[in-house]
């Protein structure tokens, strides 16, 4: 089957592409989309955070690269050998003006209000990088990834969306039930809040997921994946 791939990139430079392309754009279209000043300025800033933070932190993973190669020269190489020049923190410019937390929220329900514009076409949306290009899916070779942490006690199982629109994520606690449906998630990852079986310090859980295009499931099972929980302390 043909359908249009999400316009947002799984990546973070995707997304930061994605922004900052919306946002030097989207003041040619303001007047006929209905746009405001102030959104439009919302969405500038937001995209220069965001590329911003990015920035710093491709520039601190190097540093601490070359800082451990440094450290590793120091601790291991011969006493004749001339050191190498100290790892020279980064210098950043001044960062952009700040921004609240939810960048990608306010993205998506700008998107929203564009494309509800009755002066809103396709063109427009290739242009601002709304519409997401075409691809060809052979729903019988889809199959999810599952990956797993455990945060705060609870297991989030990790996912990527793909072209799929949501996963349906079944559980099997050992409990005798075999798996069962846990949820239906649209926006990685999910965390499971299960509590612990009164009396058990530590369980077993295992975990399979199917991708959903439109309500129907499709493709094929993720392989199993299992997750050691354990009970917080000072949690009944």
């Amino acid at each position: 089957m043909t359908r249009k791939a999400y316009y947002i990139s799984d990546s973070d430079r995707g997304k930061a592409q994605f922004l900052t392309n919306l946002a030097n754009k989207i003041g040619t279209y303001a007047p006929t989309l209905g746009i405001s000043p102030d959104e439009v300025a919302s969405i500038v800033n937001d995209a220069a955070m965001f590329k911003y933070i990015l920035r710093m932190q491709e520039a601190f993973k190097t540093f601490k690269q070359g800082l451990s190669a440094y450290k590793n020269q120091l601790r291991d190489g011969r006493q004749s050998e001339t050191p190498s020049p100290l790892p020279i923190a980064p210098t950043l410019p001044a960062p952009p003006t700040l921004v609240n937390n939810g960048i990608l929220w306010r993205a998506r329900k700008l998107v929203a209000r564009i494309k509800g514009s009755t002066n809103y076409n396709e063109s427009i949306g290739e242009d601002l990088g709304i519409v997401g290009d075409e691809r060809t899916v052979d729903t019988l070779e889809l199959k999810p990834e599952l990956k797993s942490r455990v945060e705060s006690g609870h297991p989030v199982i990790i996912w990527k969306k793909g072209v799929a629109d949501r996963i349906n994520i079944y559980v099997d606690r050992k409990d005798g039930a075999g798996f069962v449906f846990l949820a239906t998630d649209s926006h990685p990852d999910y965390i499971d809040k299960h509590p612990m079986p009164k009396g058990v310090e530590s369980a077993v859980w295992d975990y399979k997921a199917i991708y959903l295009l439109g309500d129907e499931q499709v493709g094929q099972f993720s392989d199993v994946i299992q997750v050691t929980v354990t009970r917080e302390i000072g949690k009944g």
